[in-house]
């Protein structure tokens, strides 16, 4: 049960400031999350894939019309620059930082990326698909094992109760988990996982740094959140 939730929960790229105790309280509370409420998880999991699936699909509509404005023609983007799920995902996942005078300030949101990229704000190079699932610490095959254990199982709790043998409640439990987590599976089979450094992104020095970025927002209330805290 532990084992099939552990493998099936992709969490997101952590914060450079981040420690490893704090990476694992993170994913352990994912986990306790996953077999408490599976549903909720489900949800989440497909929420991020339909963003991931947008925001791809944004940004090779911008690019395009960038491209065809630039040579004059209606050129689409080629397959070998294409703006993937994947892509999507590792967007939303805090997978590109924004470094300003070579220091690194804020992962920056699919939405923020795609304006700094149309206007021309950053240096950034076409991240390809196969660089991002480099990153990721799991691939079809591994996700498909976990699948093909989960598979069995079943079997073997069908094969038992056409028997007419006893199944404990624990087995039930577990059964009803791993139904649920074959759906999150499905929703976050082309998102990266276990990723631990995003890409860098770097501002042009001729152009004026943005004022602020809204993950660069999210961590300084957080930061005024826990000073507060310990004054208390």
């Amino acid at each position: 049960l532990f084992a099939c939730t552990w493998t099936a929960i992709h969490p997101n790229i952590p914060g450079l400031d981040d420690r490893k105790l704090a990476i694992m309280s993170r994913r352990i509370l994912l986990m306790v999350m996953a077999l408490v409420v599976p549903e909720l998880v489900i949800v989440w999991a497909a929420r991020q894939f339909f963003s991931a699936r947008y925001t791809a699909n944004e940004f090779n509509e911008k690019l395009s019309k960038k491209l065809a404005q630039a040579d004059g023609d209606h050129r689409k983007i080629g397959e070998e620059s294409q703006f993937t799920v994947t892509h999507g995902f590792f967007a939303w996942m805090g997978g590109f930082l924004l470094y300003v005078n070579g220091h690194p300030r804020a992962s920056l949101t699919p939405k923020e990326l795609l304006h700094f990229v149309h206007n021309g704000s950053v240096d950034m190079h076409f991240v390809a698909k196969a660089d991002i699932e480099d990153r990721s610490k799991s691939d079809a095959l591994s996700k498909g094992i976990a699948i093909i254990q989960i598979a069995w199982f079943v079997l073997q709790l069908a094969a038992r109760y056409a028997q007419n043998l006893p199944i404990t409640l624990l087995e039930i439990d577990t059964l009803a988990v791993a139904a649920l987590m074959c759906f999150t599976y499905g929703w976050w089979w082309k998102k990266p996982k276990d990723v631990r450094r995003p890409y860098p992104i770097h501002w042009k020095n001729s152009v004026l740094a943005p004022s602020s970025l809204a993950y660069e927002y999210v961590v300084i209330i957080l930061a005024l959140h826990s000073s507060n805290l310990l004054a208390f």
